[in-house]
């Protein structure tokens, strides 16, 4: 029996206890599987309990086929109840909600399995097999819990490593003297910023090493590393231009970048570096 089970990413950082319910096939208690109310079962007399009988057919002077078929006096039941229980009616099972508990284990990736023995559908004919429970994560929300409304609640998640965008004016990526704080999954802060004169260019990225996801090992909870590993924090700048500038400003700008300009003697041209276009020779007209 398989079953899916979506998670914050909030749960593979730090571990949990899962509790849920499933709703499965249970051996009935009223009648431990029997059937019947009083625990007596005939068994058919034409099939001796199989279900089923062999007949031959001569299909040629001597040659005959052996064939099973369904036994025509219990109808492939093999036996039958004459006090039915009234729990499950002679089914022997019923359906029932089952409560399930488990542990997430830190550092968990998307598509780990849990394994419950013996958890599935079962029967007094078979072994109950193993519930297996696939772990996704699900999308983020804006939660109504303050642990919920965390910057870390929307990182992304890519195997170890956690990717966060943040978004700067066009004085903090110029100038610089900014700082950030960022609390992370399990509440504690990380700190980003530049000092005056830092530049940042759009769409740099950062890496924060110890601040990824951690690192999870595949064994027993007891053989796990007693130190967390962790993978890195990736943090994308995104910068942001006014849609438009006052005029009084956008005077003093270029005024100051034309200054800048004459004094550094930038050439255009050459600091774009873009191929300088090849002379053309000119003629006199005759």
């Amino acid at each position: 029996m398989e079953l899916r089970l979506d998670l914050p990413l909030q749960d593979f950082y730090n571990g949990r206890e899962i509790d849920f319910k499933i709703q499965k096939q249970q051996i009935c208690d009223a009648c431990e599987g029997s059937g019947s109310i009083d625990g007596k079962v005939d068994v058919c007399s034409q099939c001796q309990g199989h279900g089923a009988v062999i007949q031959k057919h001569m299909i040629a002077p001597g040659i005959f086929q052996q064939v099973q078929m369904a036994c025509d006096k219990c109808g492939w039941k093999g036996k039958s109840i004459r006090h039915p229980c009234k729990v499950c009616g002679g089914n022997r099972v019923v359906r029932a909600e089952v409560p399930i508990s488990g542990t997430v284990e830190r550092g968990m990736g998307q598509g780990s399995k849990l394994v419950f023995e013996n958890e599935a559908d079962e029967s007094p004919d078979w072994v109950a097999g193993n519930l297996v429970v696939t772990l996704r994560e699900k999308e983020p929300i804006l939660g109504e819990h303050e642990a919920q409304r965390t910057d870390g609640t929307f990182f992304r998640r890519k195997g170890k490593d956690l990717f966060w965008r943040e978004v700067l004016s066009i004085r903090e990526a110029w100038m610089g003297e900014w700082t950030r704080n960022l609390t992370h999954l399990d509440g504690h802060i990380v700190q980003i910023g530049r000092k005056r004169g830092e530049v940042v260019q759009p769409f740099t990225v950062e890496r924060i090493p110890e601040q990824g996801m951690p690192i999870y090992h595949e064994g027993h909870i007891h053989e796990q590393s007693p130190h967390d590993e962790f993978g890195s924090l990736y943090i994308e700048y995104i910068v942001v231009l006014p849609d438009q500038m006052e005029s009084g400003m956008e005077k003093d700008f270029f005024a100051l970048f034309e200054k800048w300009r004459k004094k550094n003697g930038v050439d255009l041209q050459e600091d774009s570096g873009r191929p300088v276009p090849p002379e053309v020779e000119q003629h006199d007209e005759l």
